[in-house]
This record gives structure tokens, sequence and C-alpha cells, in this order.
């Protein structure tokens, strides 16, 4: 049995002469030569064993097998394009969705300026944003539950962690408390109340990091879960804040933030996926959009 050379093409061409009912401008539709369109129907044809096409000099008309063998091949060709078009407008972000996990510290300030701005820029593409703390963000992609998640974490055999920001841990206070300083140590800081972030967040393990490397015991008054209401315990004098620079607010008037040196405790944050799924266009976007920022 000769082998069947059936393809895409052949049914596309078949559809198109039987919708325009002429050659000619079938084949400029399809934008191929009219000798080619023809042997196109031809190989259908002969791999068909029936002849669905009778051309006259005027027109073209459908044979009973080729009005047989039309809904199914137009249903073909109209799927395939189709799809075709949903994944060109997904990869050209004209539709599609964009689902991203990462840690509260960044969902104070950053990545809602990001969003907006994403946002106005693409928007037909939808976008969610979920807060969680740093095991979660994984565990989040790893159950595939968002396309990207942002962390502080580190690449394994499963996860890809792509570095994206480097932010630091500061110090926020009362202009009372700190607007006298041009620095401030870690050591300092035993002369504050410290409000900290809740014990197991990524944030209170630097800040027990910190406070380990310069050898004091910090005199911590309060625990906050999430970054504003460290920030408004701090606002009230309740104690020093320490918090990632990251989720920190511009000065405002009763409010400051600066440095904790000796030593400066840094984190690398990175774009966290599993290795078997690449980045999509709209995380892609979404990161480009990321980066402006952190330039600006």
């Amino acid at each position: 049995m000769a082998r069947k050379r059936i393809e895409f093409r052949h049914l596309h061409a078949f559809v198109e002469v039987s919708n325009q009912r002429h050659f000619t401008r079938a084949a400029e539709t399809l934008a191929i030569s009219q000798p080619a369109l023809s042997s196109l129907i031809a190989q259908l044809e002969q791999d068909l064993g029936t002849q669905l096409l009778v051309r006259t000099t005027r027109s073209v008309e459908l044979t009973p097998a080729g009005r047989e063998f039309l809904p199914s091949a137009s249903r073909i060709v109209g799927d395939l394009l189709h799809s075709i078009q949903e994944v060109q407008d997904y990869s050209q972000l004209r539709r599609g969705r964009l689902r991203i996990a990462a840690l509260p510290s960044l969902c104070t300030i950053l990545l809602p300026q990001a969003a907006k701005i994403f946002a106005e820029r693409h928007p037909d593409i939808s976008i969610s944003i979920v807060d969680v703390v740093g095991d979660e963000v994984v565990d989040r992609v790893m159950r595939r539950q968002v396309d990207i998640g942002i962390g502080y974490v580190s690449a394994t055999d499963m996860i890809a962690a792509e570095p994206v920001l480097k932010d630091r841990l500061v110090a926020v206070g009362t202009r009372e408390m700190l607007g006298g300083r041009s620095a401030l140590s870690w050591a300092d800081l035993s002369g504050f109340g410290v409000i900290a972030m809740s014990e197991g967040t990524t944030v209170r393990r630097l800040i027990e990091q910190g406070c380990r490397e310069a050898g004091i015991k910090p005199d911590i008054v309060l625990q906050a879960y999430q970054m504003p209401t460290a920030i408004a315990y701090a606002r009230n004098g309740l104690g020093i804040a320490i918090l990632p620079s990251s989720s920190v607010p511009d000065e405002a008037e009763d409010i400051v933030w600066m440095d904790i040196e000796a030593p400066l405790i840094e984190r690398q944050l990175a774009v966290i996926r599993t290795r078997d799924n690449p980045i999509t266009p709209p995380a892609s976007a979404f990161l480009k959009v990321l980066s402006e920022l952190r330039a600006s």
C-alpha cells in the first residue's frame, strides 16, 4: 500500500478551494501558486482514492464524495487554525493569565507597583499574586498552582532559582528614635526594643542571623506577621522594626529607615520555577517590568 501523504496543507487546500469555488482565488488566499494548489488537491484525491472536485472553465464543484468529506475537513482545519491563533495570542500577550506566589515583603510595595504597570501594558492578561511564606512559595511552584514564585531559596535538582533582585535588612523607626543617626549597627540595636517578624518567616531567620553574627541578644518587644503591621508599630514609637528594604515605603514625616551594618545582611531573591516548566511569555513580561522598577 502506498504511503499516505495527507497532511494539514492538503486539507487546508481542499477546504479553501471548496469555499472559494475557484482555484486562482484560493491559491491567492493560501499564498501559494496555482500549480502548487492543484498538486495538493491531486495528491489528496489520489490518497483518498476518489475525486473530490470537478473543475470546469468557470467554476469548481464538489463531487458527492467531496460534499461528504468537506464538513470533517473543515472542522479539522478550523480547530487547528483556532489553536494556532490561541497560541500566537498567548505568546504575543493578547490573552492568558499570570499567577505568582511571592514573599509578603515583596507584596507590600514592589510587586503591587509592578502589577499596576503590567496591567496597563497588557490589559488582556489576567494577573494574580498571592503572598505566602518562603516554604509555601516553593510548594505552590512544585504543585504548579502558580507560574512562578519569587522568594529566598537556592536552586535544587528540581527547582530553578534565577536571581532577580537583592535587598537587605533595614531599621525602621520614628524620627525621634533614628532621626539623629547617620548609621546603625546590629550592636546598636541592644539599646532599643525590637519589632521582629513572626518566627518561621524568612525575615525572622535573617534577623536571627544578624544578631548571631553581631553577638547580641535582641530585646524583641513585638512580633508581626504582616509588614504593614510592623511598620505601624514602629510608626507609633513602640520599637525599631527590622524589615527588608524592598518592603519599606519612602520616608514620611514621622518615620525613617536606614541600613543596619556590621554585618550588612542581604538576601538574594530569585524567580522560582520547576526545571521542566519554562518561563511563560506573561511571566517574562512581568519580570521585565520588575527589572525596570529596580533600575529606576
